[in-house]
């Protein structure tokens, strides 16, 4: 057979810091194996090898493209951009953000809500016996130039390889990959199980890292594409089976917030590998996994040949594989990685493909745009009052004279946006949650497309149990598809914590320490700012009816509402 590319572990070679200019191409396009794509390209960086694309599209409205190259005798992680005029696509000159020697192999790209993105790859230095996960951030004047190395928990001599990322629609970026014993000694037997861990939005460290795949499962379990779908659940496609046998399927798990479901089969073929998955959701909130399979195509050839599976009920049923390349000898097509454009509506699937010496990035295209399509989505809420009183707090008579005035009403900003292409008429609904829920109000508002818009909605605090609640946020148009519809609900928890009144530390819960605090100032008043004793000030937050004085009253408040913990 012949044999096809692969990059698993690469000669350690020696880099010097250098940046070659790229070639980019005005790319055309012709038919594909399948009536619905065209094959475009070549896209950009014909001189030496390119390999291992991976794309984003980015907040405004750009691509951005990172792949591994081997423009001399270096491996490294190249990077560019593409825009769109209306008319056709450009892809500026790009540079590798990578200088440092040893190998650079594995990139993957994802963007935060704030416009940051994390450009994560495997490296492997000229000094080191495995590979390692790093990561560098732009947030818009460039690359970061340290390489930073995504923190583990529990250091590993193993090989880390082959990442993957994907940002919720909470701003939690989800980052997967490989890890597997390989090593320069040969250690086996080689096993290759996936892992992950996340990044919080706010948070300055990664999570603790997690295994995704058992250490015990016999099975590869290798080269994942991680989605954070349109409804917050997470799924991760990768290619899996026995090493010895030499087949693997595609497979794909879901993370609904608290479990991992078991694999679910994606393709089923016994005979040879399917490879190297990419998973995407379009603009009608479609699911699409795009993968290479290793087709024969003589007695001593094969070839990989893109293949594409959709579905469009969150994964219920799935389409019939459909191939997208040609099985042709002796030009392979490999690692998809796809995206879907808001600029010209089209998915696009970048590879790795050798028509003539050396593997170049090629993409394919839909020869229809995913439009027109109906999609609201809530992007976020933003309260006015994160922690305070319920029903408020009103104190007159302070240390400064300037009077305490917590309002009962926490105005939450609602922001969200017609991602579509009609006119909506958008039914908001918003709801305060907990173990008790309170519906905060609905409005019914039109949307023109492509339409960021902001509203307001008024909680009102007063009579409302104290605890710590999260908002829930339903944004219903008359027609949406099923993909669609999960992109108009918004949950999130803790986002307005309503203490109750006596917590004097405004820790959350009135206990021993807020009944001793009280006693032991009660009694001392503050009329104007010259009389006003510190006892006064040290119980403040205890002046429950605000008439200058610690006094029977607030005692009564706080004992009643002794013991509650939010």
């Amino acid at each position: 057979m012949r044999k096809t590319l692969t990059l698993g572990l690469l000669t350690i070679l020696s880099i010097s810091t250098f940046l070659l200019p790229l070639r980019v191409y005005a790319f055309g396009c012709s038919a594909s194996q399948s009536a619905a794509w065209q094959i475009c390209g070549p896209i950009v960086s014909p001189t030496g090898l390119n390999v291992q694309p991976s794309v984003v599209q980015a907040n405004d409205g750009t691509l951005k493209m990172a792949w591994t190259a081997r423009p001399l005798s270096s491996y490294l992680i190249f990077y560019a951009s593409g825009s769109f005029n209306g008319s056709a696509w450009n892809w500026g000159a790009g540079a590798s953000p990578t200088t440092q020697g040893g190998v650079n192999q594995n990139p993957a790209l994802a963007q935060l809500p704030n416009g940051t993105i994390y450009l994560f790859w495997a490296y492997k230095a000229a000094t080191s016996q495995h590979f390692q996960l790093y990561y560098l951030t732009n947030n818009g004047a460039g690359f970061s130039h340290t390489y930073t190395p995504v923190p583990l928990a529990n250091p590993t001599p193993l090989n880390d390889t082959f990442p993957t990322a994907s940002v919720g629609k909470d701003g939690t970026l989800w980052l997967a990959w490989v890890r597997d014993n390989t090593t320069p000694s040969g250690t086996g037997p080689v096993m290759r199980q996936l892992w992950y861990e996340t990044l919080a939005p706010g948070a300055v460290r990664f999570s603790a890292e997690q295994s995704l795949t058992s250490a015990n499962d016999s099975n590869w379990n290798f080269q994942p594409s991680i989605l954070a779908g349109r409804d917050n659940i997470v799924r991760v496609a990768y290619s899996r089976g026995q090493a010895a046998l030499g087949i693997f399927d595609i497979y794909y798990i879901t993370y609904n917030g608290s479990t991992w479901t078991s694999p679910f089969q994606l393709t089923t073929q016994t005979s040879t590998q399917d490879s190297n998955p990419s998973f995407m959701q379009d603009r009608n909130g479609t699911f699409w996994i795009f993968w290479a399979r290793n087709v024969i195509v003589s007695p001593s050839n094969s070839v990989y040949v893109i293949y594409e599976r959709s579905s469009t009920n969150l994964g219920s049923t799935w389409t019939a594989e459909t191939a997208l390349t040609a099985a042709t000898c002796c030009i392979d097509s490999e690692y998809p990685a796809a995206v879907q454009s808001t600029a010209d509506k089209n998915i696009w699937v970048f590879y790795s493909t050798d028509p003539s010496t050396n593997f170049v990035i090629y993409a394919l295209k839909t020869v229809n745009q995913i439009a027109p399509v109906h999609d609201v989505s809530i992007l976020y809420f933003s309260p006015n009052s994160t922690t305070q009183y319920a029903g408020g707090f009103h104190d007159p008579y302070t240390p400064t004279g300037a009077p305490i005035y917590q309002s009962p009403i926490v105005q939450v900003l609602v922001v969200y946006k017609n991602l579509g292409d009609f006119s909506e008429t958008v039914t908001l609904t918003l709801k305060a949650t907990n173990t008790t829920s309170y519906q905060i109000g609905v409005q019914v508002i039109q949307i023109p497309p492509a339409t960021l818009y902001a509203t307001y909605f008024n909680f009102n605090t007063t009579g409302v149990r104290p605890a710590r609640y999260g908002l829930s946020g339903n944004a219903s148009i008359p027609i949406e598809s099923l993909g669609n519809r999960q992109d108009g609900l918004l949950n999130t928890k803790n986002m307005i914590h309503l203490l109750p009144l006596g917590d004097i530390q405004q820790d959350g819960a009135v206990t021993i320490t807020d009944v001793s605090i009280l006693f032991y100032d009660y009694g001392f008043s503050c009329y104007t700012p010259s009389a006003c004793s510190p006892r006064y000030v040290a119980a403040i937050w205890g002046d429950n009816n605000g008439n200058g004085i610690i006094d029977i009253i607030d005692v009564g408040i706080l004992l009643n509402h002794f013991g509650i913990v939010t």
